[in-house]
């Protein structure tokens, strides 16, 4: 027994503001969040909306049910939890400040963060802080060492593969 498809219809307002975030949406999700609804409202079944979009019926039926209990807040994703930014928001000016007064390397900003304010953290962490604030990494010209390189002129030349002599050999 085939369970009877249940309707879906949006207001003039809720299909226009869906109709704005497909248009110009900034998060990629819920554009397609958005689309898939308005398919679903133009009357479409969920197999023909899930093959047109590439999702899974089932993840169709989930946007359909989430838009019906929280409506336009259910487009969008809740914000995800995850570890605590290992340093601190009043932390990165005062690395950009010592960064702009000196030049100091990565290791010396961290010794120097641990010693004045007691913050300890990894090299890493202080690079990809002052990387978010616009800061590049370059080396120095003189951290570059200068190797061993054979001149160009002392390398063996190959022999040519032709068994005709050249000009200047048949002499």
């Amino acid at each position: 027994m085939s369970r009877k498809p249940r309707s879906f219809s949006l207001c003039e307002a809720d299909r226009q503001q869906l109709a704005h975030i497909v248009e110009r949406g900034s998060d990629w999700r819920a554009r397609q969040r958005a689309r898939t609804l308005l398919l679903l409202h133009s009357g479409k079944p969920m197999n023909t909306v899930a093959a047109e979009q590439g999702l899974n019926r089932d993840t169709v039926g989930v946007h359909r049910d989430t838009w019906l209990a929280k409506g336009i807040a259910g487009l969008f994703d809740a914000p995800r939890c995850g570890a605590p930014r290992k340093l601190a928001a009043e932390h990165v000016p005062v690395l950009c400040d010592w960064a702009r007064q000196q030049a100091l390397s990565a290791p010396q900003l961290k010794d120097k963060l641990h010693e004045a304010l007691s913050v300890k953290v990894s090299t890493w962490v202080v690079q990809q802080a002052l990387s978010r604030e616009g800061f590049v990494w370059k080396r120095t010209r003189h951290s570059l060492k200068k190797s061993d390189v054979t001149p160009l002129l002392a390398v063996p030349r190959l022999k040519s593969r032709s068994s005709k002599p050249k000009p200047d050999e048949a002499s």
